[in-house]
């Protein structure tokens, strides 16, 4: 045999090929819409397998996460808000992808902006207290 028009003899495919299961060299195995094979997008059935539902997902955790923390670092000046702002962002990058990943990124950026915002709280004491405790009367001159 010249290798057009057949297989070698003895030759058995380890694909199952004609006549066994579809395999790679099965053309009609491929199943197209419309041969008893259902396609992409009919009614009841996502993307995804029958029976498994598709939750929608949300962002709107990630987006507030993401504000809060832009607008501490701003006002603030706090760089706790830095890494906040980079892990919100990444999150919302991967809300569609890797919603898993997306939720522990989400909860690490409200975790930072709670941090920054304990920071600006025990600063603003620290400096309120030093006003508080300092002498108003003194003055460099008065030891001369």
């Amino acid at each position: 045999m010249s290798g057009y028009g057949g297989r070698p003899p003895g030759w058995q495919d380890p694909y199952g090929g004609y006549g066994g299961t579809p395999g790679w060299d099965d053309p009609g195995g491929y199943g197209q819409p419309g041969y008893g094979q259902p396609g992409y997008g009919q009614p009841g059935y996502p993307y995804g397998p029958p029976g498994v539902p598709q939750a929608p997902t949300s962002n709107g955790s990630t987006i507030a996460a993401l504000v809060c923390n832009c607008v501490v670092a701003v006002l603030c000046c706090n760089i706790v808000a830095i890494p906040g702002i980079v892990t919100g962002a990444l999150a919302l990058g991967r809300v569609n992808t890797d919603p898993q990943s997306a939720r522990k990124l989400t909860i690490w950026s409200w975790s930072l902006f709670a941090a920054s915002i304990l920071i600006g709280i025990v600063i603003a004491v620290v400096y309120f207290a030093i006003i508080a405790t300092s002498d108003p009367g003194y003055t460099s001159t008065d030891g001369v």
